[in-house]
């Protein structure tokens, strides 16, 4: 018996459970395969960035993550001593969850740990109607030029079934199996260290010099302190197999010995729960596609946790993917739409591994820093009063990557990387700004809930010609494309600007016109109005969506 469903997906951690429940969302069947019975319980993930937070009010989870989380400036900062908490000098970190953002976006960062986050995303996923299944592998898939055919087994009974699917995502993880059947290599430095974790409870309270942190970095012992969301702690200190040592080896004696050094008092508490081994590397998949199979999240890229970037990316790779799984299964889109999420999101990880780099203490890595035998970028320390570079500011990083590929319909490129979203400019690739606007009965929306479903095209206040061509062309393609008119309160738009920032924000004059992705990225921009709109939106929306024309389309079918 063969099960049909339009997306497999293999793997129940953040990215697996992110495709699926942004896969829901947008109304597309989706299976999903966890061959663990249960999620992890172990707390790893440190909480949404401010970016996956936006993603998380789009589905309808960012009230019940803040429900169960620490929000924004109450997270603590990150703090570095020498040999122990009781060093007298302290020095902290500039936390981007320090600075008001309220003009960026509409959302705060968030700290909610992985084995609390999880839940919320697998609660939402069943809510919206994707299927579930723990306890289930996947032994097996070939794929051909119609879809892909997978054999799933119930590990407890050891029952198979055939599924066949449109597409499948691996979220699999970093030794994903999927992966290495594609014969995808990965590139980067590679493994930089092994690490052990140690839960353990104690009546240690996480401030220092009155200030509470999120972390403290233990530069004397290579160690990092964690108190995580569920009241107890995480000591991480490394352990090197290439000396034959193991996880063994970090008995309970040991693993006591080890807080109380970190803690600096030998009489402190120590009740341990458990210890966990994993490792620091920095690697990324030399291709995030292989015909009708994407790799989502720790398949597509590894990176160190310093930043709290990884599990961040496996969000944000599975909302690029799923808008685009959604526009190719409904016709909206060729298939060729999908051909631009490894490009988009490679080149974003790649950013983001180096930003992780940055951040990396050269006690973590030894002699692989600074110029050592994998060529790592400068690591170490506190970040600067001044702030970081641009390609590392936390909030930069988070905010203002840029995607470049055939979706993002460029006039010029400027090559730059990256965008300060402080500072937009609505160029095409950049996150579409957040910017307070008011409807016809004065309540107040962000700009971001005005794109989920469809691409939208927002126009200035004389830019009635574009909302006729915005009309004409969807019917055109047979698409959905919301238009709205932006001008200042008191006019007949219907949405108006109180701050008068939009048009700045999005770089158009009163009669130009932007076309945002489902994904809240610009696509197209006209800063004015042309001759003939309604021709050029829609060659703009032809190319974005792989629409060429029927004849040449002929016998290309999702």
């Amino acid at each position: 018996m063969t099960d049909h469903v339009s997306v497999l997906v293999v793997g129940g951690a953040l990215g697996g459970l992110s495709s699926a429940l942004f896969l829901a969302r947008a109304g597309v069947p989706v299976l999903l395969a966890e061959r663990h019975d249960t999620m992890s319980y172990q707390p790893r993930f440190r909480g949404p960035t401010i970016r996956s937070m936006e993603l998380m009010r789009g589905v309808g989870l960012a009230e019940r993550v803040q429900a169960v989380g620490t929000s924004d400036r109450d997270i603590g900062g990150i703090a570095w001593v020498g040999d122990s908490l009781q060093d007298p000098e302290v020095r902290w970190n500039v936390e981007p969850w320090e600075e008001d953002l309220s003009g960026v976006s509409p959302t705060v960062a968030c700290a909610c740990d992985q084995d609390k986050f999880e839940p919320l995303l697998l609660d939402r996923a069943r809510e919206l109607g994707a299927g579930i299944r723990f306890g289930t592998e996947l032994t097996g898939f070939e794929q051909d030029a119609d879809g892909v055919t997978a054999v799933l087994r119930d590990r407890a009974s050891g029952t198979e079934r055939t599924v066949r699917a449109a597409y499948l995502i691996a979220a699999d993880g970093t030794h994903s199996a999927v992966r290495e059947s594609l014969g995808i290599t990965r590139q980067g430095p590679g493994l930089l260290g092994h690490r052990i974790s140690i839960y353990f409870d104690t009546d240690l309270r996480p401030e220092l010099d009155g200030r509470r942190f999120s972390a403290c970095f233990i530069e004397g012992m290579g160690a990092s302190l964690l108190p995580r969301d569920s009241g107890f702690w995480q000591l991480s200190v490394p352990y090197h197999p290439e000396q034959g040592e193991t996880p063994d080896d970090f008995t309970p004696e040991r693993c006591r010995s080890l807080v109380r050094a970190a803690i600096g008092r030998d009489d402190a508490r120590a009740d341990l729960y458990s210890t966990s081994p994993w490792e620091i590397a920095m690697l990324v998949a030399e291709r995030f596609q292989e015909g009708r199979v994407f790799l989502v999240g720790d398949s597509a890229h590894v990176m160190p946790p310093t930043g709290g970037f990884g599990g961040n990316s496996a969000i944000q790779d599975a909302h690029n993917l799923a808008w685009k799984l959604a526009a190719v299964l409904t016709e909206a889109a060729g298939p060729g739409l999908l051909d631009t999420y490894g490009p988009e999101r490679r080149a974003v990880s790649e950013l983001t591994v180096a930003a992780t780099a940055s951040r990396l203490p050269a006690s973590w890595v030894g002699d692989k820093a600074d110029g050592g035998p994998h060529g790592l970028p400068a690591t170490g320390g506190p970040t600067p009063a001044g702030g970081m570079p641009p390609a590392t500011d936390h909030n930069t990083v988070s905010l203002g990557y840029r995607y470049r590929s055939a979706a993002v319909l460029l006039d010029e490129d400027d090559g730059d990387p990256v965008e300060d979203p402080r500072k937009p400019t609505g160029r095409p690739g950049t996150r579409a700004a957040h910017v307070v606007l008011e409807d016809r009965n004065a309540a107040r929306i962000s700009t971001l809930d005005l794109w989920q479903d469809s691409c939208v095209l927002l126009v200035g206040e004389q830019g009635e010609q574009w909302i006729t061509a915005a009309r004409e062309a969807a019917a055109d393609l047979g698409i959905a494309l919301p238009a709205h008119r932006v001008g200042p309160p008191g006019g007949d738009a219907d949405l108006a600007d109180p701050s008068g920032r939009w048009a700045q924000a999005y770089g158009v004059s009163g009669r130009g016109a932007t076309l945002i992705r489902p994904d809240g990225f610009v696509a197209w921009r006209n800063p004015t109005l042309p001759d003939h709109p309604r021709t050029v939106l829609t060659d703009a929306l032809r190319r974005l969506y792989d629409r060429p024309g029927t004849a040449e389309r002929n016998g290309r079918r999702p």
